[in-house]
């Protein structure tokens, strides 16, 4: 917090989205489970959370030009409210329901998640001086990791010990907290860039293709999901049940990846290597540890601490990563770029976890497992042949002028 205490916008915001946060983690873990304690599978689960993640790449660019075009304090209102909505509606309905409409409102809440993660990540380099941005990312991905904790074990508990509905309303009643601390927010809509929607979306796609370093992580990060994120998340459930200690398990390995993300916010908000994509992409290898231990049967605190190491490693790489791209590219049409980022992280999500259980059932879930971690490993170390990512910044831009960049915002 040092420093930030200046910027009480920033904080306020940080404090709302933090509470939705809790939401976004608790929602995933808690219909899962309602899924298998209804008799689901690899298929049902998988169709859960496939369904998210089709639901953020059909909206997230709409969130990105929405972030460039309207005031974005009012994006992230109409985001929250309208997921407490949905949530509260469907707990008061959920027996009523069959099975299939859950992954529905997964969808429904994700494309809500869609629209305000472009206005938030935009937002912050106009609440925050440049050289302050990686702590502030910094914090907000520490606030965040953090609910995912309490939204993780607490999915599992209530879901567990009280009940799927008392968990939807728990989420709801997160995300009607978070837009309370928008509301009247004193923030100016963006310049519009283009005179259309497509205009404005083909120039975030223009200011990305004359960066090529920017489509190489994002290719990356791409891949990372579609094999290892995807595996390990369709199985972890169905292992946590037949292997680790049951549903408590479940959360606990969720927990720990959020746990482990800690630090690595710490080090990535103090630490300033010359050479940060260097130092991103050789962390962000460790993720394969994550599905790599869920390949043999490993007892429950071993795979904790892999689970752990992927969180440590993911949020060290996005503290430098947002940062970068909040100072190289031009705020008319970051928030496209932000969105277009996030696009391209989830657009291979649903195939992964579409080819999972065939996957699965072709080979079996331990070489599933490994291959992931393999392909994790190699694409990481691969990424760092192309110009410019060894720095997170244009091969003819210098280091001393990346470092102004940051002081000047």
């Amino acid at each position: 917090m040092s420093g930030l205490r200046a910027h009480p916008r920033f904080l306020r915001v940080w404090l709302g989205q933090a509470c939705g946060a809790v939401g976004d983690q608790l929602l995933p873990v808690a219909v899962s489970l309602y899924v298998i304690s209804r008799g689901g599978g690899v298929a049902e689960v998988s169709l859960v959370l496939g369904a998210r993640a089709v639901a953020l790449v059909l909206c997230l660019l709409v969130g990105g030009v929405l972030a460039d075009r309207v005031r974005r304090s009012r994006v992230l209102l109409g985001a929250d409210w309208f997921r407490g909505a949905l949530l509260l509606a469907t707990a008061v309905a959920l027996p009523a329901l069959p099975l299939l409409v859950m992954p529905v409102v997964v969808a429904l809440v994700a494309a809500g998640e869609a629209l305000s993660r472009p206005a938030f990540r935009s937002m912050v380099p106009t609440l925050l001086p440049g050289d302050m941005l990686e702590r502030g990312n910094a914090l907000v991905s520490a606030a965040q990791r953090s609910a995912a904790v309490l939204g993780a074990l607490a999915g599992a508990a209530v879901v567990s010990f009280v009940g799927p509905r008392a968990a939807l309303f728990a989420a709801g009643a997160v995300f009607a907290i978070s837009g309370l601390t928008v509301l009247r927010l004193d923030d100016t809509a963006p310049a519009a860039l283009g005179r259309s929607v497509l205009a404005d979306a083909a120039a975030g796609v223009r200011a990305m293709r004359e960066r090529p370093w920017v489509l190489a992580v994002m290719s990356t990060a791409s891949v990372h999901l579609m094999t290892g994120t995807a595996a390990a998340l369709t199985l972890l459930p169905l292992i946590a049940h037949d292997r680790l200690g049951g549903d408590l398990a479940y959360g606990a390995v969720l927990a720990a990846m959020a746990i482990g993300a800690l630090p690595g916010l710490a080090l990535a908000g103090r630490w300033r290597p010359k050479a940060k994509g260097v130092a991103s992409m050789c962390v962000l290898s460790g993720y394969a540890l994550v599905p790599l231990s869920l390949a043999v049967a490993l007892p429950l605190p071993v795979v904790m601490a892999c689970f752990a190491i992927g969180g440590f490693a993911v949020e060290f790489f996005f503290v430098y990563w947002l940062s970068a791209l909040q100072r190289g590219i031009p705020g008319e049409v970051l928030g496209k770029v932000l969105a277009l980022d996030q696009l391209g992280a989830f657009a291979l999500l649903p195939v992964g976890y579409l080819l999972v259980g065939p996957v699965v059932g072709a080979v079996g879930a331990g070489p599933t497992l490994v291959g992931a971690a393999v392909v994790v490993a190699a694409t990481s170390a691969l990424c760092l042949v192309v110009p410019g990512v060894a720095r997170f910044a244009d091969p003819d831009t210098g280091v001393d002028e990346v470092a102004a960049a940051g002081s000047r915002g």
